[in-house]
């Protein structure tokens, strides 16, 4: 029987048809990694409300713990951007564009509400004093500078946005420069796992950008592993015991190398459980409330934070002075995710999916269609880039 209220929310949330193609479970992994960003955003908005010891070491942890959401991002950006890449040939130029028409109108669209309720709220506000420094610091942001660069962002989630940047800048030009696409497939698993190794040991800077390397060692694996199925329950167990080592390494200090190992492997397992989508953590991403909220999670990722802030800010008003207890932070977490849901998804359908996910074309032009696009609900072929974090 028909369902008039589920076939809207397809229309609205979803973004392919053609099941032969998709990879639905890429769609919840994506949802997963930003609820995972909620829980840290709201631990650290709710911190000064929250009395208890025992209430104070949980949120703490799950602070600590939901910073896997933006790894896992990274990691699925380093699959699926060079995959893309590495699958065919591509005009630099071309590609940028297509990065920046996913990027940019969300993004824009939210910096200028940052300024907006900056002039509202000067108490809030990050602009320096100056009419000059605050258009360079606006312009610093508009090109997202903050994260590679020490600039304090406007938006507080787009350091990554830079780092995603860098990795649309770097990895098309170091595949033109070095002809990896002419490297046997071991020459270039060793090299990115020689990088992967490099940048926590050698003290380079930004270390999380070995995530995307990581990434990019599941496409040359995908492969030999498509082609040899895993024995039921290997992946779940993979998927267990990175999560526990995760855990442990971040909830018991140890040092900053092996906290990035266990990171880089937790979230290149929860990848792999995701590409391969036979074990149960992979089935369990098929569900469709988390693929729906993984592909607005775009949206979700920039509007959240400022939603939280606003509840956070109002009950400030209401309830001055007071502080939470465990019955009451826990009631305000799901109503958070609620409230933070229904403000990204304004934005997911007023602005992210008519003009990133399906931009109008001029009548008579086609969109390109890449090896591995695949059909949505308009008919214009998307790429796998979708899934990145932008």
């Amino acid at each position: 029987m028909p369902n008039p209220h589920r076939d809207a929310l397809l229309r609205l949330f979803e973004v392919r048809i053609d099941q032969e193609t998709r990879f639905l479970a890429l769609e919840g992994l994506r949802g997963l990694a930003v609820i995972c960003v909620f829980f840290v955003h709201f631990c650290s908005l709710a911190a000064p409300w929250s009395d208890g010891t025992r209430l104070n070491a949980f949120a703490d942890a799950l602070h600590l713990l939901g910073n896997i959401g933006v790894d896992m991002f990274f990691t699925l950006s380093g699959y699926l951007i060079y995959g893309t890449l590495l699958k065919r040939r591509q005009h630099f130029g071309d590609f940028l564009a297509r990065r920046a028409q996913r990027l940019y109108p969300v993004f824009a669209v939210m910096l200028l509400v940052y300024l907006g309720l900056s002039l509202l709220v000067p108490a809030e506000s990050k602009l320096p004093s100056g009419g000059l420094s605050q258009l360079i610091y606006i312009v610093e942001n508009a090109l997202l500078l903050p994260g590679i660069f020490p600039i304090r962002p406007i938006i507080e989630v787009s350091w990554s946005l830079s780092y995603e940047v860098f990795f649309y800048l770097s990895v098309p030009l170091l595949m033109a420069v070095l002809r990896l696409r002419a490297w046997p497939v071991a020459a270039r698993l060793a090299l990115f796992l020689a990088v992967i190794a490099a940048i926590p040991t050698l003290g380079l800077p930004h270390p999380r950008m070995g995530m995307f390397v990581a990434g990019m060692v599941l496409v040359e694996l995908g492969p030999m592993l498509r082609a040899r199925p895993l024995r039921s329950g290997l992946i779940d167990g993979a998927v267990l015991a990175t999560a526990v080592l995760y855990g442990a390494a971040l909830l018991s200090g140890i040092s900053e190398v092996a906290t990035y190992a266990a990171t880089a492997a937790c979230a290149f397992a929860f990848c792999l459980a995701a590409l391969l989508a036979h074990d149960r953590v992979g089935r369990m991403l098929t569900w469709s409330p988390i693929r729906w909220l993984g592909n607005m999670s775009y949206s979700y990722y920039l509007a959240h934070g400022l939603v939280l802030k606003a509840m956070f800010f109002a009950l400030a008003r209401v309830l001055p002075g007071h502080t939470y207890g465990v019955a009451a932070w826990f009631v305000l977490l799901p109503l958070g995710f609620v409230a933070t849901w229904i403000g990204s998804a304004a934005l997911y359908l007023a602005v992210e999916r008519p003009y990133s996910i399906f931009p109008r074309r001029p009548a008579g032009q086609a969109a390109p269609l890449s090896e591995n696009a695949t059909v949505t609900d308009r008919g214009a072929p998307r790429s796998l880039e979708h899934h990145s974090i932008t």
